[in-house]
């Protein structure tokens, strides 16, 4: 896919500009995010008069989203990097526990390598990367400019003051829930400096194999690894107010998953049709854990709702689910890729983990969230949403039936939520993320 060339533009615009735009592909959010911010540069490259050359190279894997990839009408490539379902599972733990997200020495060569000698073949004009550390590292030793997009700002000092707004689910207990919430927030400022000494910051292993390879710079961490001219935060700008966020980091508005013309699935429309139940919609997306899906539906499943589960393959099959507990015909279970963003506005509520697409989806469409973090990232995620009145995020040690149920009762029947929900909707549909990503990608490469 590329933008067109419109008459009257310069001879020095005729030659498209190359954009490779590295992704995980095991990885829904980052990998439907991706996509969405490639199709803003091809609709800003109409209104430029310029021509954009994009192309989409990922990791594959048993379950990987290679089809959204290639629906999307891209050029997609596969880079050598076949992920197996234990490296999968190894990087998704690291993640949920702030650690080193490959621990082996050769592994984490090998993935810079593959980048290496991918961008030395394509030849990129510019690099795009999210969450893949190898990617800035690789673009860096090569000289070639790089955009980064993230869901948080990688700046030390906004990191260290705002990267947690609550106490990290790993280490709250039933004291510190009784805590003044301005302890709570001093213990968690506490904990976010203290985040700089961990390997999620860390990346030891992968700074190691990038020095091996050439990478040189003073202080090789995350943020070495992050560090480019420009940084995209793909978020609302309201959450960030008066926060300082780095001379680099640009906060574009939301950016997810939001596909044209999908069909949604019949059964879906027959489940979510007019009724007097509520209808509930339930994800963990790609980096949820299997119990926290199986204690929403269980919680459902006693409840006289109408819901639709997505049970993602990597994180529970239909069938573990169906064997694991008598499912009711009031729950549609589903282990195909839905457009969130269209079945969140059919819902009255969605019980969720709190993965920013999944999270913005819900949000965009109105819907009231109950939610978990898996990490410390999709926490705060969850209670930029609660702090405007249209979430509750449930701690992972509380996740259970009950809790859910309570948390889910209380969404659906308090006006409060449905109002706030409205309201966050209309700050969404306000800003055009993609569309800003891609204007400032576009005054970036023309500078």
């Amino acid at each position: 896919m590329s933008g067109r060339q419109r008459s009257g533009s310069s001879t020095a615009d005729q030659r498209p500009v190359k954009v490779t735009c590295f992704l995980p592909g095991f990885n829904a959010g980052e990998t439907t995010r991706g996509i969405e911010l490639c199709r803003g540069l091809v609709t800003e490259a109409q209104e430029r008069n310029r021509q954009v050359a994009v192309r989409l190279a990922y990791s594959t894997s048993r379950f990987d989203y290679e089809a959204q990839i290639v629906a999307s009408g891209f050029v997609a490539h596969r880079l050598p990097l076949h992920l197996d379902e234990a490296m999968v599972a190894g990087i998704m733990t690291a993640d949920h526990h702030a650690a080193e997200l490959v621990s082996d020495l050769g592994k984490a060569r090998q993935f810079i390598q593959a980048l290496i000698d991918d961008i030395v073949t394509s030849r990129p004009d510019l690099v795009l990367f999210g969450f893949v550390p190898p990617a800035g590292i690789a673009a860096q030793i090569l000289r070639v400019p790089a955009v980064l997009y993230l869901p948080f700002p990688a700046y030390r000092s906004w990191v260290s003051r705002h990267f947690l707004r609550d106490v990290p689910d790993d280490l709250d207990n039933a004291i510190l829930s009784a805590a003044p919430p301005a302890l709570r927030q001093l213990l968690a400022s506490a904990v976010s400096v203290g985040m700089f000494t961990k390997g999620i910051f860390k990346q030891q292993t992968f700074a190691a194999a990038g020095r091996q390879l050439g990478w040189q710079v003073a202080s090789p961490d995350l943020f070495a690894m992050f560090a480019s001219p420009l940084q995209l935060v793909t978020d609302l700008p309201a959450f960030y107010e008066g926060q300082d966020i780095g001379p680099d980091t640009r906060i574009t508005g939301p950016v997810f998953s939001a596909p044209p013309e999908v069909d949604i699935d019949p059964e879906i429309h027959r489940m979510f049709s007019p009724g007097p139940r509520n209808r509930v919609y339930v994800s963990m997306g790609s980096s949820g854990e299997k119990p926290y899906l199986l204690a929403a539906i269980q919680a459902l499943a006693a409840m006289p709702v109408r819901a639709v589960v997505v049970a993602a393959p990597r994180i529970c099959s239909v069938e573990e689910v169906r064997a694991s507990m008598p499912i009711p015909p009031h729950i549609l279970l589903t282990d195909s890729f839905v457009p969130a963003h269209q079945v969140n506005a059919m819902a009255d509520a969605a019980v969720i983990h709190g993965g920013q697409g999944t999270v913005q989806t819900a949000a965009s469409s109105g819907t009231p969230i109950v939610g978990v973090g898996m990490q410390a990232e999709q926490s705060t995620n969850l209670d930029n949403v609660v702090r405007r009145g249209a979430a509750i995020r449930i701690p992972k040690r509380l996740w259970n039936p009950d809790t859910i149920r309570r948390a889910t009762r209380q969404v659906l029947e308090l006006p409060s939520f449905q109002e706030n929900a409205a309201r966050l909707s209309r700050e969404y549909a306000a800003i055009d993320g993609r569309r800003e990503a891609a204007r400032a990608i576009w005054d970036f490469l023309e500078k």
